[in-house]
């Protein structure tokens, strides 16, 4: 699971969200005039007589380049169905610099259930790889040579990604598959750190061959991917680490809350005298929102004083229970990128648990392990 920032939501299929992280936004122009300037090499081969070609070739390009980064889509839609069908859920998904991710909130614990998943998606390419390939090949005389152009890359394009993904470069889907043959045999713990390291060495691969070809985008695949098999190793230990213990074994139940009436001013003050960088903020007993330091520099200072916190206080509110597994309160603060969350019983607070307290249960977890292993 890898968070993206910088991101934005552009609308939802089968209800999950699809977003754009700005780095498609460079890389899309690229894409349209690396094909576009490669038109005549791309009909190389072909049936197809560029001299009947009538749209511009950067036109073309663009064309191209929107197509494939709708054929990553529904590569990442299809994984993001299957796991639907097995009760795992997607958050959403990203459309990058080097492709698609769809950021499905946890792995299956069944292996079988993760091959099929993964395999999913290069499925879903290669056919329409091939149908594109065959519908440009007998498309009728009358269609336009443009469209057929368009229609023939785009199932290249579409195999080739098949093939590409099918590579077992953890956190690939080949290596996704890697990873779950090897869970049959063995924990998943240790089967996501030998995957992780054929990974890191099919990156290094990459890289170095990137680099001495002069191919940088391939470079940046190989850092991608090198990064990618250290979160998903990383995220691996941290889930074992965590393991057994529940959000009540490290929440805080002497928890300090604020009313919606009370100014910014003394709110500023309450986080220095308390020490702490937010708070609950309560009407008649009933939590309504959540406010923060960082909600509080969104305000001209002198404003602090006739300010109340409602008008400031996030009322998106992200909860846990008592008995949830710590490693769920760990996921949601990494997927939502904030620093607490409200532990709620009904519409009674309970108490709060902050990514603090996690990462100290994390490191006292890590240092009873490496006292077992050392005795």
């Amino acid at each position: 699971m890898i968070k993206m920032k910088n991101s934005f939501t552009v609308g939802h299929l089968f209800g999950i969200p699809v977003k754009i992280h700005f780095s498609l936004l460079l890389v899309l122009p690229f894409f349209a005039w690396a094909f576009g300037s490669n038109i005549i090499y791309l009909t190389e081969n072909t049936d197809i007589a560029r001299r009947e070609l009538i749209l511009n070739p950067y036109l073309l390009g663009f064309i191209m380049a929107v197509m494939l980064f709708i054929s990553i889509l529904i590569h990442e839609l299809a994984h993001s169905l299957v796991a639907r069908t097995k009760d795992v859920k997607t958050t959403d998904i990203t459309l990058m610099l080097f492709g698609g991710l769809a950021n499905i909130e946890e792995i299956s614990k069944d292996p079988k259930n993760e091959v099929k998943i993964a395999a999913s998606g290069p499925l879903t390419s290669l056919f329409i790889g091939f149908l594109c390939v065959a519908a440009a090949r007998f498309a009728p005389t009358f269609i336009f040579e443009d469209l057929r152009l368009i229609i023939l890359y785009t199932g290249q394009l579409n195999i080739f990604l098949a093939i590409f993904n099918l590579i077992p470069a953890f956190p690939s889907d080949g290596g996704r598959m890697l990873r779950a043959v090897i869970a049959q045999k063995t924990s998943f713990r240790r089967a996501t750190e030998i995957a992780s390291r054929v990974g890191k060495a099919f990156a290094l691969v990459f890289g170095i061959f990137g680099f001495m070809s002069g191919n940088f985008l391939l470079v940046f695949i190989a850092f991608f991917i090198y990064i990618g098999a250290s979160q998903e190793h990383q995220f691996s230990n941290i889930k074992f680490a965590l393991s057994n213990l529940k959000v009540k074994d490290l929440m805080t139940t002497d928890v300090k809350t604020v009313p919606v009436n009370m100014s910014i001013h003394r709110l500023i003050e309450k986080m220095l005298a308390d020490k702490h960088s937010g708070f609950p903020v309560l009407r008649d007993e009933k939590v309504v929102g959540i406010v923060t330091m960082e909600d509080a520099k969104k305000i001209p200072q002198d404003e602090y004083r006739n300010t109340p916190v409602q008008s400031i206080m996030n009322k998106d509110l992200h909860c846990v229970k008592e008995e949830d597994e710590l490693f769920e309160a760990f996921k949601l603060l990494f997927q939502k990128d904030i620093g607490r969350l409200l532990v709620m019983k009904g519409d009674e607070l309970k108490g709060i648990i902050t990514r603090s307290d996690v990462m100290t249960g994390l490191r006292v977890r890590q240092l009873e392990n490496i006292k077992v292993e050392d005795d």
